[in-house]
């Protein structure tokens, strides 16, 4: 039966669709940015050549410079729980990066006049605490009046030089981690379709909601090779940009792929976003046993996450040890495969 929701304003139902979801295809993006002109200088250490998270600047030998910046239409009702999810979402290309966050600016569409002012103050309070949770202070922004709610932040973030996580640098004989489990998107979908109540869709929100800080002590942080964010284009298309940055085989086993409570069943009844289909045509033909794992699987791997987790590349030698640290906030975390030298595919499914 349809489920009521408390808020008095539904704001997925003001869009057609939302959060990371609401992303330009992978395959078109890659091919948008190729046209483009290429970006080089000696202090720019990390630029858009190898998609990967945020843009690094070396500031001096000591200290570089992360830059990032995230937007979206709503994918959750509630006014603090989007703001909060958004601004989670924006500061997990920092973590991505190895770096801590310092400051962050509004990116902000409000349709005034059909969203009452209400859902402003909730939703920036939402945000504030989860930056100021962070330790990134917000500190400006930039707003326009639009017909559709879109809500984001640029953030700004610090690291080592010589201590950055980027898509380059997975080590054949790594493992790979992932934080967090899957299925946002689906369940998303459901529950904007009123397909499953509000109960069955709060882990969802709660796992949103989550800062992808670490909290790692300096070996263990040393012990990462190389790491993304798994948003919009699902874990196999982040594992894909992973893979050909550091020109390796990914192997991601199927089976250990952690999902969120209620997934396997909206996506075996095919509640779906379009970017499952555009995800599938990205990774497809890059791809190697794509007929090793069953349709909820493939469709797992390519649902699209809205402040998914982290990919990490680990040295095997650490996996215990970082997996204890991680678990303690990411209980879900999980080892999902492994690196190879590079194949005949960029990924494999086992």
């Amino acid at each position: 039966m349809p489920v009521e929701s408390p808020s008095p304003v539904r704001l997925t139902q003001t869009v057609k669709k939302g959060g990371c979801a609401a992303k330009i295809a992978a395959g078109t993006l890659s091919e948008l940015l190729r046209s483009l002109p290429r970006q080089s200088h000696p202090d720019l250490l990390v630029g858009n050549d190898l998609l990967d998270d945020a843009a690094v600047w070396r500031v001096s030998d000591e200290v570089a410079m992360i830059q990032t910046l995230d937007f979206f239409t709503p994918i959750l009702d509630d006014p603090a729980d989007f703001g909060a999810v958004a601004a989670a979402n924006a500061l997990s290309d920092v973590f991505a990066m190895g770096g801590t966050p310092t400051t962050a600016l509004t990116i902000l569409a409000y349709p005034l006049g059909v969203l009452p002012d209400t859902v402003l103050g909730e939703m920036m309070a939402g945000a504030t605490a989860t930056l100021n949770e962070a330790g990134a202070l917000l500190v400006g922004g930039h707003s326009i009046e639009d017909d559709t709610l879109k809500l984001g932040f640029s953030v700004t973030g610090l690291a080592h030089p010589d201590r950055l996580w980027s898509n380059a640098g997975a080590r054949p004989g790594d493992v790979l981690l992932l934080t967090k489990p899957l299925g946002t998107g689906t369940l998303a979908g459901a529950r904007k379709n009123d397909e499953i109540d509000e109960a069955t869709f709060a882990p969802a929100v709660l796992s949103m909601r989550q800062v992808n800080r670490l909290d790692l002590d300096v070996d263990l942080h040393d012990a990462v090779h190389a790491a993304t964010d798994v948003t919009g284009f699902g874990v196999l298309g982040h594992a894909l940009h992973l893979a050909e940055g550091s020109e390796v085989t990914l192997t991601i086993d199927g089976a250990a792929l952690p999902r969120l409570p209620g997934a396997a069943e909206t996506l075996a009844r095919g509640i779906l976003t379009k970017a499952h289909t555009t995800n599938t045509r990205y990774v497809e033909a890059r791809v190697d046993g794509r007929e090793r794992v069953d349709d909820v699987t493939w469709l797992t791997a390519v649902d699209p996450q809205t402040s998914g987790g982290l990919l990490l590349s680990v040295d095997p030698g650490a996996v215990d040890e970082l997996l204890a640290a991680v678990r303690g906030r990411f209980p879900s975390a999980a080892a999902i495969g492994r690196v190879t030298e590079r194949g005949e595919r960029p990924l494999r499914l086992a």
